[in-house]
């Protein structure tokens, strides 16, 4: 009784304290906002981090380099005067539930090395399992699905015609440019006033132009078409193009009128962060080079510069692509629109206009991160740190075992999580120094927004590799269940089959995809060249096919195309992905009975989880009513014990009659070994149950008729007979 008091009190001062919190919580006025709420988390999770990452390890240092240079004396060993001493009854308790879990320890169980095999399959499936959960959770939280309908209004509004601006998909010659220009993107971030600034946009009031827009045009050496890609000029010129270049006095003022003729430089940052290339529909454009202008800030001055443009031709003929980059901000949703709107001119003076529109959220607010976001990423830091320390433990004790290739993905998956996080250090430091430009009315600057929000792009490839190896690292976990097993054996069996399978599956889709661009290629985008008819026909054969129709091949001849088309939803279609898919399916087939045919001597995984955490489950089941309780329906224990009997008597001659059927139709081999070690565990379990109702039934007799130690009555007259004498 003394322990339950113990305990009732334990949970009423708990009681207590939650109350006594709460109330403080509320009534005493100690309340915080949202945001520096969760600053004060921020705040925690990283001197908790720094904690336990820094100066734990410092202090653990220092104590056991004092514990080696400085030994303390062992201590005598003295008996425990405040010992205490078991009663009967407590003797009885102990045994009983010793017996208990022996039942569940039986012949099987008692296995060591598996057992060790086991446990080690539990702590990595408990590591590899949280973190794919928690990194699974933290990326589904920080995904901003308005991200995509922003991205695609932008893209509506500077595609097509509107009242008061010019779409840029309506442009027919390049001297349409300075219309789109002019009245979409003056005019339309501007106002009449010439204010200082800009305006807001005029599709939305509650948009901006951060900076100021700058053009960006690629030109080629000369006309000429052959074999080789163009050269894109690099040299500086004059006004209007001419030769020889000369720097004269008055370059130097507000606006350098010498910049539309220079040719842009670019250092190692610039290279390395946007060293991409523009895919277009007649050759790819790189990002770093060209000649480039920058309007104004003001309706007027941009217009100055616009008729700059216009009337010294500063396109021609010679102009290969054309490149509008600038960036929006919308205060109210916190995304930043980065809009880059360009226009190849092919050797022909024909035009193909681009719009790319990304949409990033690159201040990351506090605020505008959920609770539940911010209980995921603290959990992903626990679980991360959790995972680097298993590993290095592992390496540690065992250096030799970082040469197996799982430990090299686990290392990996540490390196790749702290490569994020430094990446989006980087970013958050170059937003910082941008938004201090914005803050000092720095406005005719162009800010390039696209450098931060490619380091964003970066750091989803990371992640994305982070979650791929994460993922495989809990396949490799899985193995323990057998039909993972079943499925990496079926792989290991049929992988050579598969790839013969792959390579013809691989020659068909090239040798149809040459014939279509070569007799359809000048007719329809699908096959303009070999790229885009390899995905094409590749996307088709894998189901996709609401983008090839049959008449995209016929304008090599329609009993050509048709010829083509047959053999593509045939042959590849169906023929290849069914061989693939019959060759798996026997490998399995065959596998599975191989599998089947083993006669295993151990428990499962599962087995030994059962019994491991048998305490857990217990508690588990009985706290959500969940254990199986006796039920008499109003019949006495013989009765119910008899109807089992009968129960059991007449399903064993049905389950007799089905195992003889069986037999007929497949043969097993029967172990002897296992049908002994059955047997042996089912006389252990049988003499345990024999135990543990004898130990019930001894302990019932002194609980009923004893007295506070559970000495019977008999008992004690036979000690007081014997005092006596």
């Amino acid at each position: 009784m003394a322990q339950k008091g113990s305990n009732m009190v334990f949970y009423l001062t708990l009681i207590i304290i939650f109350v006594c919190g709460v109330c403080i919580w509320n009534y005493s006025g100690f309340f915080h906002e949202e945001a520096r709420f969760k600053v004060i988390l921020v705040t925690f999770l990283l001197v908790s981090c720094l904690q336990f990452l820094v100066f734990a390890p410092i202090e653990f240092v220092i104590i056991s380099l004092d514990a080696a240079w400085w030994p303390v004396q062992q201590a005598p060993v003295l008996p425990d005067e405040n010992a205490k001493v078991e009663t009967f009854m407590e003797k009885l308790r102990l045994k009983l539930r010793t017996l208990r879990s022996e039942l569940l320890i039986t012949e099987s169980h008692r296995n060591e090395k598996i057992n060790l095999k086991y446990r080690l399959i539990a702590g990595e499936l408990w590591l590899t399992a949280k973190l794919f959960l928690i990194l699974f959770g933290l990326i589904m939280v920080l995904n901003k699905e308005l991200l995509y309908f922003n991205t695609a209004a932008t893209t509506v509004l500077f595609a097509e015609d509107h009242e008061e601006t010019f779409g840029f998909s309506s442009m027919i010659t390049l001297r349409d440019l300075f219309h789109f220009l002019e009245f979409s993107m003056i005019r339309a971030f501007t106002d009449g006033r010439n204010t200082s600034g800009g305006a807001p946009w005029i599709h939305a009031e509650g948009t901006r132009l951060v900076g100021v827009v700058r053009l960006r045009q690629l030109r080629t050496e000369n006309n000429h078409e052959g074999l080789n890609p163009p050269v894109f000029t690099s040299r500086d010129f004059m006004e209007g193009w001419t030769l020889p270049y000369e720097r004269v006095p008055y370059t130097n003022k507000f606006w350098s009128i010498y910049g539309p003729w220079v040719a842009m430089e670019s250092d190692f940052r610039e290279d390395l962060i946007m060293g991409i290339r523009h895919k277009g529909h007649f050759i790819s454009y790189p990002e770093t080079t060209g000649y480039k202008v920058l309007l104004s800030d003001t309706r007027r001055k941009s217009l100055l510069i616009l008729d700059y443009l216009y009337d010294h031709r500063w396109l021609d003929e010679n102009t290969s692509a054309v490149f509008i980059d600038f960036s929006l901000y919308n205060a109210d949703a916190n995304t930043f629109s980065l809009c880059t709107l360009w226009v190849e001119q092919f050797p022909f003076h024909g035009i193909e206009p681009h719009i790319e529109v990304e949409s990033h959220v690159l201040v990351e607010r506090l605020r505008d991160l959920p609770i539940f976001g911010m209980v995921m990423l603290f959990l992903f830091v626990i679980a991360l740190v959790q995972f680097a320390k298993a590993l290095i433990v592992k390496i540690w004790f065992e250096p030799h075992l970082i040469r197996t290739p799982w430990l090299l993905i686990d290392a990996l998956i540490v390196a790749l999580c702290l490569s994020n996080m430094v990446i989006l250090c980087l970013r958050a430091n170059l937003m910082l120094s941008m938004v201090q430009k914005v803050e000092t009315a720095v406005v005719v600057e162009f800010l390039d927004f696209r450098e931060p929000a490619r380091l964003s792009y970066f750091a989803d490839v990371v992640t994305g590799f982070t979650v791929a190896l994460v993922t495989m690292r809990l396949w490799k976990v899985m193995q323990f269940s057998g039909t993972f097993q079943l499925f990496t054996k079926t792989l290991y069996m049929a992988w050579k089959a598969v790839l013969w399978t792959f390579t013809v599956f691989a020659v068909f889709i090239g040798a149809i995809a040459i014939a279509a661009v070569t007799m359809n290629g000048d007719h329809t985008r699908h096959f303009s060249d070999l790229f885009k008819g390899v995905v094409s026909v590749t996307c088709f054969a894998f189901g996709f096919v609401n983008h090839v129709q049959p008449t995209d091949l016929f304008h090599g001849g329609k009993w050509m195309g048709i010829v083509l088309y047959a053999v593509l939803g045939f042959v590849v279609k169906f023929l290849l992905i069914n061989l693939i898919v019959s060759l798996m399916r026997d490998q399995m087939a065959s596998a599975k009975t191989n599998r089947d045919y083993e006669v295993v001597h151990h428990i499962s995984f599962w087995q030994f989880l059962r019994v491991e955490y048998a305490d857990f489950i217990h508690f588990v089941l009985k706290l959500l009513h969940l254990q199986n309780r006796y039920k008499s329906h109003n019949r006495t224990v013989a009765e119910n014990i008899q109807r089992k009997l009968d129960f059991d008597q007449r399903m064993g001659k049905k389950q007799k009659m089905r195992r003889e059927f069986f037999k007929m139709i497949e043969f097993h081999p029967r172990d002897e070994a296992l049908n002994q070690l059955r047997y042996r565990e089912r006389i252990e379990r049988t003499l345990k149950i024999s135990a543990i109702l004898q130990t019930q039934m001894e302990l019932i007799e002194r609980l009923m008729f004893g007295d506070e130690d559970g000495k019977l009555p008999s008992s004690r007259q036979g000690d007081q007979s014997e005092s006596k004498t």
